[in-house]
């Protein structure tokens, strides 16, 4: 590779992860909303069965996290996603490390 294909390659790859910079933000917001949505819609239903009275105390949270199943997978779908970018984030940081090193030896040279 010449050096002028790393440089550019370089460019390329700082673009990226500023792209990824700003999806890490995205889906932090949307991470964060799906926790305070299923703490809040967990709560609820914790109470709601409580005020009913038909089932045991040791059962209500058990109920109570079955009938915030979907809400739970949103979560774990937030969660995943946020992840996701992170380590797609630390990837793109690792090609350019790689490509700096590459360009730094080929520019001594």
């Amino acid at each position: 590779m010449e050096t002028f294909e790393i440089a550019s390659r370089i460019e390329a790859i700082v673009k990226e992860i500023g792209k990824f910079r700003k999806q890490i933000e995205s889906k932090g917001t949307e991470r964060a909303k799906a926790i305070s949505n299923y703490d809040m819609r967990l709560g609820i239903a914790i109470v709601t069965l409580k005020d009913e009275g038909k089932f045991p105390a040791t059962l209500i949270e058990k109920i109570a996290r079955k009938v915030c199943a979907p809400d739970k997978e949103r979560l774990e779908l937030a969660e995943s996603g946020y992840k996701a970018c992170i380590s797609n984030l630390t990837a793109l940081m690792a090609q350019l490390n790689g490509y700096q090193s590459i360009y730094r030896h080929l520019d001594s040279t």
